[in-house]
């Protein structure tokens, strides 16, 4: 039996008077690769918001490894947790290196002279040991996400968030984050994605999720969901966006 490492309970989210979530149950196996779609403003990117604590929802359940997420210390859940965002979040005083080692360095997880040589082990792999200190803003879109990714990989999270890791980036930038992701992938991280990128959805997911108008109204293997869609909303969505 596979091991469930999230497990959520009628999850919602109100902002004022916008319903976002409207009660979302949801599981994730270890070593998934979970791709989320949906139209925009449907809540895909405030689902994947909640899981990390980055917005706190307003009623319902999320448990890790069956421990409540709202009982659990936020920095500790979010070494757990991993996210990499849509505008990288990187500090912009600080450079490449000082952005790899801060946390896990601040959190005691790691000694400085530790988490140097973890940082440049992982800058070496994706060929970006040169811009260990470089400031981000000397960096393209691309690096920055690259960057971002493997700084997210230095607390050795269990589970990894994206949250549409390609849309701030250009074309020619996008295929280089998405072999990195790939590779993280390939080696056996469990992960959810929100992404536009069919192509990439279909490539990288082991189920796919179709969230609309705050609900999962459909899932499925990814041959199921692009080439067997069960319902009219999907059939919609798939014939605009494929």
């Amino acid at each position: 039996m596979e091991e469930k490492i999230l497990k959520i309970k009628a999850l919602k989210k109100v902002f004022g008077k916008n319903k976002v979530l409207k009660g979302i149950d949801f599981e994730l196996a270890a070593g998934e690769r979970v791709v989320v779609l949906g139209p925009s403003g449907s809540g895909k990117s405030t689902f994947l918001r909640c899981i990390n604590r980055m917005e706190e929802p307003t009623s319902g359940e999320i448990y890790f490894h069956d421990t409540l997420i709202t009982d659990k210390n936020i920095q500790k859940m979010r070494q757990d947790i991993g996210m990499v965002f849509q505008h990288f979040n990187l500090i912009n005083n600080l450079t490449v290196m000082q952005n790899l080692t801060l946390a896990p360095v601040v959190l005691k997880l790691m000694k400085e002279e530790e988490a140097e040589k973890k940082a440049r082990s992982l800058l070496r792999h994706i060929d970006l040991l040169d811009k260990a200190e470089a400031f981000p803003a000397s960096l393209s879109g691309g690096q920055k996400q690259r960057i971002a990714i493997i700084r997210a990989m230095m607390m050795d999270p269990k589970v990894l968030l994206f949250d549409e890791p390609t849309s701030a980036l250009d074309p020619e930038s996008i295929g280089d984050v998405l072999s990195l992701i790939h590779e993280v992938a390939d080696a056996g991280m469990t992960m959810m994605i929100v992404t536009h990128e069919m192509g990439f959805a279909r490539e990288i997911a082991s189920r796919v999720v179709f969230i609309d108008e705050g609900k999962i109204i459909e899932e499925g293997t990814p041959s199921e969901f692009f080439e067997h869609p069960k319902t009219p909303r999907v059939k919609e969505f798939l014939k605009k966006v494929l």
